[in-house]
């Protein structure tokens, strides 16, 4: 009787983990925890997400195209290949939480216990970054036509602060997502943007093919997918007292009649700042992708010729671009991957910010190697029938670049 005692309390002991195991998660006390902190940064009303993922009911509706797109890991947007650099703002799923939402998924989506559900999320629908220091806004709304080829539009806005500023953190907010293809920021302390916007008779002035003066210095940008983050507490984008910041906004015509006014929040510093935060576009504009080519390798290529402090990378290409290579070759020949977006989405273009900043010697190279899909296989492709592609500025010309960020010594 002992003995059968024994052996029953073991199969007892034994049995419950097993069931733990083979219980399916739920969305109160697994799933709605991964969505929070996953999903609805992006998928909430008003946010550049298709669909809202922020109840139950929600979730359960899409919960097929969770599981296929997580496990595709086209959600969330991340793209750099594990191993290939280091980054401290990594938004990607591990293998075991891409497990729980197929499990979850496969056993019907099952609710739980809203016992176990945790508090909702205080979202920030106004600006991601809290209330900005300053916003900057040009007067009036931009028209633009129907149809026709892209506009770059540089907008002038007047700061006149009687001292110098650093900004630890940019955030552009796009006015209409349907046209504004990017957004580049800059400052001008010399008024030649100021005379050009005041020679052009609608508002800002056109800067396609160039900016038309030379910036004293960029203040970051935007583009589809990006996040804004903020730099670290002693660094800053250095602001001259009395600049005009110039917003230069790509715009790619709808077929109909559209309206822009797009808007920037600055953040400044709280304490002293003792580096500056710039940035250096690594970039081959001599590049071709031929008609019908599925696999075409562009490169581009920097030697430093003096030590740097890399703090970030950012691969940028168009509607072709499929894949981006970055590594950094040092003067004793070693080398170091530094980013591999792979797969490379135009649609969720991203900053990969070093977990720790990398001290790059005067010597060392940089090269960047791109892939673009040039056949009718591409979805994506703009062009049809199929041409060859170079370097341009429109949405349906391509471009290889490898934005480099990196900080110096405030002066």
């Amino acid at each position: 009787m002992r003995l059968w005692l024994v052996v029953a309390v073991a199969v007892a002991g034994l049995a419950a983990p097993a069931a733990e195991l083979n219980t399916a998660p739920t969305f109160a006390k697994d799933v709605s925890r991964l969505i929070q902190k996953n999903c609805e940064g992006c998928h909430r009303p008003g946010q550049v997400g298709p669909f809202s993922l922020t109840s139950y009911e929600e979730v359960k509706a899409f919960a097929p195209e969770i599981k296929r797109a997580t496990q595709a890991r086209k959600m969330p947007p991340w793209h750099a290949v594990p191993g290939y650099g280091d980054f401290k703002n990594e938004r990607r799923l591990s293998d075991d939480q891409i497990a729980t939402l197929a499990r979850w998924v496969d056993a019907g989506a099952p609710k739980g216990n809203l016992k176990d559900l945790p508090p909702p999320v205080k979202h920030n629908d106004d600006w991601l970054l809290g209330a900005p220091d300053a916003v900057i806004t040009p007067e009036v709304s931009f028209e633009m036509t129907a149809e026709g080829v892209d506009e770059y539009r540089c907008f002038v806005v007047p700061t006149q602060y009687v001292e110098d500023r650093n900004i630890q953190a940019v955030e552009v907010r796009p006015g209409n997502r349907r046209v504004v293809h990017h957004v580049l920021v800059y400052s001008d302390v010399s008024g030649k943007a100021r005379q050009l916007d005041s020679a052009d008779p609608r508002p800002g002035f056109t800067c396609f093919g160039g900016l038309g003066f030379l910036p004293s210095g960029g203040l970051g940008g935007w583009a589809p997918g990006a996040v804004p983050g903020r730099l670290p507490e002693d660094v800053g984008r250095p602001l001259a007292k009395g600049a005009d910041i110039v917003m230069q906004v790509h715009y790619h015509k709808t077929g109909k009649a559209e309206t822009d006014r797009s808007s920037l929040g600055l953040h400044f510093n709280r304490q002293p700042v003792t580096k500056h935060f710039r940035s250096r576009p690594i970039a081959n504009i001599g590049i071709r992708i031929p008609a019908g080519a599925e696999r075409h390798k562009e490169t581009a290529r920097w030697t430093l010729s003096g030590d740097l402090l890399a703090y970030s990378i950012t691969p940028h290409m168009h509607l072709l671009g499929v894949e981006m290579l970055v590594t950094v070759t040092f003067p004793d020949g070693t080398e170091q991957p530094l980013v591999w977006a792979k797969p490379y989405d135009f649609n969720w273009q991203t900053s990969y910010v070093f977990r720790q900043p990398m001290l790059l010697p005067k010597g060392a190279r940089i090269d960047v190697t791109g892939y673009f899909d040039n056949s009718a296989g591409n979805p994506k492709n703009p062009s049809n029938p199929l041409k060859d592609v170079r370097w341009g500025e429109g949405t349906t010309d391509e471009m290889l670049i490898g934005w480099l960020g990196y900080v110096t010594e405030a002066r």
